[in-house]
């Protein structure tokens, strides 16, 4: 209940903020947002981890239990300068009252009079990553859960983006904390280091596109000097194909690159009206490491009932690559959008 009481008055909190900085114009205010529940069915990764109180041996505690998160997003713009913060409420699975509030994004874009011809825009706060090819949020991903390539590159960074192009040619300048030490003043943080990464994306046409994206790093504080990642490339090809006027494939070929990893990724995505089937593979190799593990992903969405509810279905294989066998996820998600 205090948990609660807490998101509560920290809403409260906000609303009261937002609305002292523009009652009269409170038709700028944009909030929307989204809401998921999911249903794990089936995930052997978790079988036997997980005591029974009743004396049975141990047992999977998460098959048939339900989990769900929301988001809350808040925009408003004036004049050149458009203001976000995307706030997260994670909740916990089984009874669902562990709620905790966490800020995604809390920046403003400024784009630039001097550069509108360019798209000029300065952003400064916290922000989603530009690097990587897969979305964070469940209404962008194509599919349930993330590959293996998204561990590998930031979600968020927190500093300053210069960006700017046009419909073919696009470029970024990024300066941030060191996004192996994200958290400000964290234990073991370097200390005065920063993040300086670029992104380039060229799209001649629609049916192939190239983008580029490297962040540096001093890498996270250890003992071993051979267990630092120093900085990360990441090479998308992707484009979208229209064999049909009703039906377009999508296809994304990633490549993730750091001092101790290397990632490939395929993705294809068919989409039918609101309908879409996903395929996803993918593989990281680590260095001084044997085993290659790879996951395959196959998910189905479904999202004619309503624009604003979308249906998944996911099935992903798991195959570690060592001794140990090749387990098997199947999860059911609710995406409702407002």
């Amino acid at each position: 209940m205090k948990r609660h009481n807490q998101v509560l008055h920290i809403l409260i909190a906000l609303a009261i903020v937002v609305g002292t900085a523009g009652f009269g114009q409170a038709d700028d205010l944009k909030v929307s947002g989204f809401g998921e529940t999911k249903l794990d069915i089936m995930d052997e990764a978790r079988d036997n981890l997980c005591t029974d109180p009743n004396g049975a041996g141990a047992t999977n505690c998460d098959e048939l239990q339900f989990s769900a998160s929301a988001e809350v997003d808040f925009e408003r713009k004036q004049g050149d300068v458009t203001v976000r913060v995307d706030l997260d409420f994670p909740i916990g699975a089984g009874t669902g009252n562990n709620v905790a509030l966490e800020i995604e994004q809390a920046k403003f874009d400024w784009m630039i009079p001097a550069g509108s011809q360019l798209g000029l825009t300065f952003t400064a706060g916290v922000f989603n990553s530009p690097i990587g090819f897969e979305a964070q949020d469940s209404p962008d991903k194509l599919q349930v859960s993330n590959g293996q390539l998204f561990g590998l590159v930031p979600s968020n960074l927190a500093g300053i983006q210069l960006s700017g192009g046009n419909d073919m040619v696009g470029l970024g300048l990024i300066f941030a904390n060191d996004f192996n030490n994200a958290a400000p003043k964290a234990n073991g943080s370097l200390g005065e280091e920063n993040s300086i990464g670029a992104t380039l994306a060229v799209t001649p046409m629609p049916e192939v596109g190239l983008s580029v994206g490297f962040l540096d790093s001093a890498g996270p504080v250890n003992a071993n000097p051979a267990l630092r990642t120093e900085g990360v490339l990441d090479v998308v090809l992707s484009g979208t194909i229209m064999p049909t006027q009703d039906v377009s494939l999508l296809y994304a070929l990633e490549y993730v690159a750091d001092e101790l990893n290397t990632g490939t990724g395929l993705t294809l995505h068919a989409k039918h009206g609101k309908h879409g089937l996903t395929i996803r593979y993918d593989m990281v190799e680590t260095d001084n490491v044997a085993a290659e593990p790879t996951t395959l992903t196959v998910a189905v969405m479904c999202g004619g009932v309503s624009d604003n509810l979308k249906t998944k279905l996911e099935w992903k294989s798991s195959d570690p690559d060592t001794a140990a066998s090749a387990t098997d996820q199947l999860v059911l998600q609710f995406v409702m959008l407002f």
